[in-house]
């Protein structure tokens, strides 16, 4: 029976949550209906006002919860239920790993069909607070003064807390940023209004200021701070630059972005350097990686160890093999892998992170390594017109997931072994479920939580081709 012929918009009913859905919202059931709720946790028994329905679900508003699962913690941030950053700090940091275990595994079942495929325990943090080394905080002019925040959820206005709340708070910030770039966007929101700076207004498209970006080096502690900015003359700028640097002697590299377009795209094409340096310098297993604007980087860095090395294990290298990394980035796993390897293929299709990768290249002295410009799917095709038969494939591709033709090509190159790392647990089990029909066999699935108290994960999958000799 449809949604709308048991309960209308504005009803209230009483459900009790079963489920969460891989967006981290609650699911429970009313005679037979599912009704997602947010902020909910499986085991609740809430009452819940229907918010919208549909022919086939019906979404509600939390409005009382009747009954507390075991699983219901106290989110520690007091905008935690406004904030769009995170969606699970209600609940148990254990049950988070559990549950994002199901939600691979699920995925792997009704999508991949591969029922039969273990899926290891989701690895998650010893202390999974203040992991985030970047962070893009929005600006909002706000009870008098700019303020730096993150937008509320489905707004473009900037959640604050309750000047109470701020005042008496031991730890001020977002308890996913590093502590040190929570210090510094204080540091630069206290510059912001004594300077007087213009916050662009995106809805009349004038304005100066449209957005922070902040990032850390783990290892160096360096930092960056990226103002983005709508085109034009900044009379302040010189005199901000110089009181910022003066405030914040570790801040390594302070950048002017100009950002022409109206949309909310975070960076544009131009940087100005108005202190330091354009980069900040981060070392992981030995190698260093220098970080620019634009560079894409792991944002949780205690967990890339954990992430790249599983990669690595999967891989089984022994020295001599040919690699190709596809969706390469900046080319922290070609050059993590080149020291295990016997050559590594980068392929990568935005031009910054291409430049990126081959600096870091000639930075660590790596001379096994090559970065090629392009779509993974056309280069890859044009690597088998030429012969390449690499004995490793590694995918990480974007959230999309994999081009049907990025898997033929490897299918084509009868590669004995592929290692996917992804994002998302949908394009995941489709990719897989392509390759199983294609003679490729799942042997092993893990995954590693890089962004606690969010719905993502992050897994790492091994197949070998069937008709090669397991390596």
């Amino acid at each position: 029976m449809a949604a709308g012929f048991l309960f209308q918009k504005g009803d209230k009913v009483e459900i009790e949550i079963t489920g969460l859905t891989h967006g981290g919202e609650g699911v429970g059931r009313h005679m037979g209906i599912p009704v997602f709720v947010p902020f909910t946790v499986p085991g609740d028994k809430v009452l819940t006002e229907i918010t919208e329905v549909k022919k086939n679900f019906a979404r509600g508003r939390l409005k009382m919860i009747c009954a507390s699962s075991r699983w219901r913690r106290d989110p520690a941030c007091p905008v935690f239920t406004r904030c769009g950053g995170c969606r699970l700090q209600h609940m148990d940091y254990e049950e988070q790993l559990r549950r994002k275990t199901g939600m691979v595994k699920d995925s792997l079942v009704r999508i991949s069909h591969l029922p039969e495929v273990e899926v290891k325990k989701t690895i998650g943090m010893e202390h999974p607070w203040h992991y985030r080394n970047k962070a893009s905080y929005h600006t909002d002019y706000k009870h008098g003064k700019v303020s730096l925040g993150f937008y509320e959820k489905g707004t473009h206005s900037v959640v604050l807390d309750a000047e109470e709340e701020r005042a008496t708070r031991d730890d001020p910030g977002c308890l996913l940023v590093d502590e040190d770039l929570n210090k510094v966007a204080g540091v630069i929101e206290a510059l912001l209004n004594k300077y007087r700076v213009e916050v662009y207004d995106w809805r009349r498209r004038r304005g100066l200021l449209k957005q922070v970006v902040l990032r850390k080096a783990y290892a160096t502690g360096e930092c960056m701070a990226v103002l983005v900015t709508a085109p034009g003359e900044w009379p302040e700028e010189k005199a901000f630059a110089a009181d910022l640097s003066k405030q914040l002697p570790a801040l390594t590299s302070l950048l002017r972005n100009i950002h022409e377009g109206p949309g909310g795209v975070s960076l544009g094409r131009e940087n100005k350097l108005l202190a330091g340096r354009e980069y900040i310098t981060d070392y992981f297993e030995n190698l260093a990686f220098r970080i620019s604007a634009a560079s894409f980087y792991q944002v949780n860095p205690r967990q890339t160890p954990v992430l790249y090395n599983k990669a690595l294990e999967f891989a089984g290298l022994t020295g001599v093999e040919t690699v190709v990394d596809a969706y390469s980035g900046t080319g922290a796993i070609a050059l993590f892998f080149a020291g295990h390897a016997g050559m590594v293929h980068g392929l990568e299709v935005v031009p910054e992170a291409v430049g990126d990768a081959k600096r870091n290249a000639v930075l660590n002295g790596i001379n096994n390594v090559e970065f090629s410009r392009g779509e993974v799917e056309i280069i890859l095709p044009e690597m088998v017109t030429r012969g390449l038969r690499p004995d490793i494939v590694v995918l990480d591709p974007p959230r999309r997931g994999c081009d049907v033709a990025a898997l033929d090509a490897v299918i084509e190159m009868d590669t004995p072994r592929v290692v996917y790392v992804s994002c998302d647990p949908g394009t995941l089990a489709r990719d897989l479920s392509y390759l199983a029909g294609k003679g490729y066999r799942v042997e092993e699935v893990q995954p590693v939580d890089m962004f606690p108290w969010t719905p993502h994960v992050e897994t790492i999958i091994m197949m070998t081709n069937c008709g090669q000799d397991k390596k």
